[in-house]
């Protein structure tokens, strides 16, 4: 059964850009520094769900199903 990818792209888009986002914020901008860890920590899970979802996108070939078959191709002239 083929799963839709389109979720799992959108939310590894929205994780992987928050998590950037809040990173560059967060070293920007003046802080105390439990405030900056703990903004360190939130962006860098954003971070780490977006590129958990990069093994998930690809297509497996051995569970699809399909075989390869020998094709004859003629052109005419």
């Amino acid at each position: 059964m083929a799963r839709d990818r389109s979720l799992s792209m959108l939310l590894m888009a929205l994780f992987g850009i928050s998590g950037t986002l809040i990173l560059v914020f967060t070293w920007l901008q003046p802080m105390p520094g439990m405030e900056r860890v703990l903004s360190t920590v939130l962006g860098a899970i954003g971070l780490g769900v977006a590129v958990s979802c990069i093994p998930r996108l690809k297509f497996p070939k051995a569970g699809t199903g399909a075989e390869e078959v020998p094709v004859e191709v003629k052109a005419r002239d």
